[in-house]
């Protein structure tokens, strides 16, 4: 088996970009990781859609990935198709993910030139939700806006609300805002999010 030695990884339930690394994440510190080359097709399916992985590839994973605290991990692996490098980790069932700084990512790719593909076998369970191309600071505010609708009771409230950010009138303000919200995500909606975080401040 071929592996890539000494890489920091940040385990996420999205493979968030380096720059939307947050201070208190988790980071962990890999002393090896198995490395496996896939072809894209299946490697777009491993990132974009809830799968469960063959227990013959599993069982052959299975500790392999070694922590410089001496510690293992059941289950993960960095795979590559030779032009995108991300991290799994299989935890629970339940697969987590994490992209490398890039000169470990380069050294990836310069390694994985020389490895042959590993068919693995997996069932695809179904497709994510289309969350995971939401960038981490937009699912944060997306959330801070679902939380905070919820308290609020005050529908004059609400609509003055929309009113102020999407210059029309809504009647049925709530039902509008949740749709809006899960078809889209841009510049109206950042300011939707500073007025509401300003206006539950002052409440």
């Amino acid at each position: 088996m071929n592996y890539i030695y000494d890489i920091l990884l940040n385990y996420n339930d999205y493979a968030y970009d380096i720059f939307e690394w947050n201070k208190s994440d988790k980071i962990t510190h890999v002393r090896k990781i198995p490395l496996i080359k896939l072809k894209t097709y299946d490697l777009l399916n491993f990132i974009n859609k809830n799968i469960k992985l063959d227990s013959e590839f599993l069982l052959k994973i299975y500790k392999k990935t070694e922590l410089f605290n001496k510690k293992n991990i059941d289950y993960a692996f960095v795979g590559t198709d030779g032009k995108i490098v991300i991290a799994f980790k299989i935890e629970k069932g339940k697969m987590k993910y994490s992209q490398l700084f890039l000169d470990e990512e380069n050294e990836v790719l310069d390694f994985s030139v020389n490895l042959t593909f590993t068919d693995i076998k997996y069932n695809v369970i179904n497709s994510k939700n289309r969350d995971y191309l939401v960038t981490r600071n937009e699912k944060m505010m997306k959330k801070y806006i679902y939380d905070e609708l919820k308290k609020i009771k005050d529908i004059e409230k609400l609509n003055f609300l929309y009113l102020e950010c999407f210059n029309k009138k809504s009647e049925n303000v709530i039902i509008d805002i949740y749709k809006d919200l899960n078809s889209n995500f841009d510049n109206i909606y950042v300011k939707f999010y500073k007025i509401l975080k300003m206006t539950m401040i002052k409440r």
